[in-house]
């Protein structure tokens, strides 16, 4: 079989489409620049696709598959179940193929799925097919492809999807005439609509392939993956410029996915926000010291993100690295906003980043003193 990704394509106008990609992104992420597929407005709209996959999979369920049960309707059944995935509980709605039976029973792709259950020769037909497919050699992938086509009546998205399922590293989901405007814009000749075939969709996983390597040569970006090219080019022809007069999902606020990094500036600022608000000088049972600062929460966040890079995402006193990575990370190590002068305010030239227990060995102590006396614990721990 040949290899899908050997085939050749010139991305010629991948800078300039990359560009804008960056600017459609940022204009309907409120400003917040593009970083990677799996933080930000990005990950909030696509990342969805592997975890679906996950699921998908759990009910598909092939390696209990055996050659004899074709025509048994087990593996249609599975089949069916992988396809209409609408799970509240999980955040999960299939919408890689259109299964629901909202425009009538003629419009779903996997109609004939449905029909087959009742349609003995027609369901032995499908289930052969399938099992060829995920239990089948690579070299019948092509054979699989041809014959569930002619099944189907030629659901290329329907197809697509079923092999996305067998191999998310080779095989990508399609809508044709969305991918078909975005090659048109990456210069890329391939047309996909009304093509439902095996070369063809070798040639439209090879266009992602090409675009992957282009996305992961890009500096900053690591651990680019077929369905992140995919999802490039989903984005670039769906959003808008103007997203306030799109009428697509960009339209509407979906929040955003942080990294672990800007989840914890978040958390700083709003750490310093409420001690603002909450510390203004107030009589209680004792004075609590004014805390004031001058920074909108959209300062804070840069000037909280300028000191992490400043200090190498390590804690300000000790040197100690956040723990930004862990799935679980160590809330001791987590960082925390910490006033160099605590008789000060929290604006720039007095703050640092320290780690939590840190911040809270050092209180309200001079800053000065409690570096010598964290160089006296370095000293007889030596």
């Amino acid at each position: 079989m040949r290899d899908t990704f050997s085939m050749g394509f010139v991305l010629d106008n991948f800078p300039a489409q990359f560009a804008r990609f960056q600017r459609l992104i940022a204009a309907n992420d409120k400003g917040h620049a593009f970083t990677n597929f799996r933080e930000g407005i990005a990950a909030v709209w696509e990342a969805y696709k592997p975890r679906l996959r996950q699921h998908a999979l759990t009910l598909l369920k092939p390696q209990e598959w055996q050659r004899h049960s074709a025509g048994s309707g087990e593996i249609l059944k599975c089949v069916i179940a992988a396809i209409e995935i609408q799970d509240s509980q999980r955040n999960l709605i299939n919408n890689l193929v259109f299964w629901q039976n909202r425009y009538g029973h003629a419009n779903r792709e996997h109609r004939v799925l449905l029909e087959a259950v009742s349609d003995e020769r027609l369901r032995r037909d499908l289930e052969s097919e399938l099992f060829i497919l995920y239990r089948g050699q690579a070299d019948e992938e092509g054979s699989a492809f041809d014959g569930l086509r002619t099944l189907t009546d030629g659901k290329y998205p329907l197809l697509a999807y079923l092999f996305f399922l067998k191999d998310m590293d080779r095989f990508a989901p399609i809508q044709p005439t969305t991918f078909d405007h975005a090659f048109r814009a990456l210069h890329i000749e391939l047309v996909t609509l009304h093509n439902c075939s095996w070369s063809n969709y070798q040639q439209f996983n090879a266009a992602l392939g090409a675009i992957q390597s282009a996305l992961a040569a890009l500096p900053g970006l690591t651990n680019v993956r077929l369905i992140d090219a995919h999802s490039f080019c989903w984005l670039l022809a769906r959003l808008k410029d103007d997203p306030g007069h799109s009428s697509n999902a960009a339209k509407a606020d979906a929040g955003r996915v942080l990294s672990a990094r800007q989840k914890a500036i978040v958390d700083m600022r709003l750490s310093i926000l409420n001690t603002v608000k909450y510390s203004n000088g107030q009589l209680m049972e004792k004075t609590i010291k004014n805390k004031e600062t001058s920074l909108n929460p959209l300062q804070l966040d840069e000037l909280l993100a300028s000191l992490l890079d400043l200090q190498g995402n390590r804690c300000a006193l000790t040197g100690i690295p956040f723990d930004f990575v862990s799935a679980e990370p160590d809330r001791a190590l987590l960082p925390s906003p910490d006033r160099i002068d605590s008789n000060g305010h929290y604006v720039p030239g007095n703050l640092q980043v320290v780690c939590r227990f840190i911040n809270s060995w050092k209180g309200a102590s001079d800053n000065e003193e409690f570096k010598r006396l964290l160089m006296f614990v370095r000293e007889a721990g030596q």
